[in-house]
């Protein structure tokens, strides 16, 4: 290994932690081989979370009044409860509390994989200790049934997290959902940021998701939604007889996820070896990629920042 990249190397494990696979997050999620296992739709869990949390919020905002607590406090109530997140003890990475909520639900019927079940299998990505000699790290999240669609556990924290941060982005005036989408995918070369092109995707685990810009994506719609008050959309009103803050209507899943946060359908690209990896994986389990057909992701609303340009072309 050449002095440079080994520098490179080095800083990156530092950056990480010295975190066990036991220990550190998931990351990466295999919807190919996790298709027809998971057979228990999971939005109702899911939904009353939101919808707990929405209430929390209000609750709090409703104790002091809405005079007291006008739009800007109520809206910090409804980030703070609905979009906090937690730093990972060692890798100090944000993960959403819902994300990390869902993960401790074990009765939901999942799909969880051991490594050397997947298509990352080829070599042992999941240890940490061995980035020096293998270029990557890649943990693997559990799948579940959202919306009718096979998603990632971690579709759900770049739904929160990623979504709230282009809701900020945007209501600071620092440009629109484009700009903020681009900042997300970051300079397209291996570098440290926390991008997708970066950190969180194609410079540590060697994979460049759109499904997860997807995800963020859409959670910038619920952001929107949540953080507008009294708009036609909104999920708070006030109400003006009493004085009090309250929920105009049920948050439901199935309003933001769509076909663009399954990575077997809007499929991810990888670093060259381990794209040689995964479509070795996928033809000795007879799988295409993507699954089926992908053309109908073009007519999302901005397919263009989120959607593989595979599935964009006439």
């Amino acid at each position: 290994m050449r002095g440079a990249a080994l520098a490179w190397a080095v800083a990156t494990l530092v950056a990480l932690g010295p975190c066990a696979p036991a220990d550190a997050r998931a990351d990466e999620t295999d919807n190919f081989t996790c298709r027809g296992r998971v057979a228990v739709e999971a939005q109702p869990v899911l939904d009353g979370w939101v919808n707990a949390r929405i209430q929390a919020a209000l609750t709090r905002a409703n104790r002091r009044g809405t005079n007291a607590c006008g739009a800007a406090c109520v809206v910090a109530e409804l980030q703070r409860e609905v979009g906090g997140s937690t730093p990972h003890p060692l890798t100090l990475i944000p993960h959403s509390r819902f994300e990390r909520w869902i993960d401790a639900q074990r009765s939901l019927d999942r799909c969880h994989l051991a490594l050397g079940e997947t298509i990352y299998g080829a070599r042992p990505y999941n240890q940490p200790w061995l980035f020096p000699f293998l270029g990557r790290i890649i943990l693997v999240s559990d799948s579940i049934l959202l919306s009718g669609r096979v998603v990632g556990l971690d579709k759900v924290n770049h739904f929160i997290r990623e979504g709230l941060a282009h809701w900020r982005y945007v209501d600071r005036g620092d440009g629109d959902i484009a700009a903020s989408v681009a900042r997300e995918w970051g300079p397209p070369h291996r570098q440290f940021r926390w991008t997708e092109y970066g950190l969180k995707g194609l410079s540590l685990p060697g994979v460049l998701s759109y499904a997860d810009v997807a995800a963020g994506y859409s959670g910038y719609t619920f952001w929107s939604h949540l953080l507008a008050i009294d708009e036609p959309d909104s999920y708070v009103v006030i109400d003006q007889q009493v004085g009090r803050y309250a929920q105009q209507r049920a948050f439901r899943f199935d309003e933001y996820v769509n076909d663009a946060w399954d990575e077997g359908i809007n499929v991810s690209e990888f670093q060259p070896a381990l794209a040689r990896e995964v479509q070795a994986a996928l033809r000795a389990r007879g799988l295409s990629a993507p699954v089926v057909d992908c053309g109908h992701l073009a007519a999302l609303p901005d397919a263009r920042l989120y959607v593989n340009p595979i599935c964009r072309q006439p």
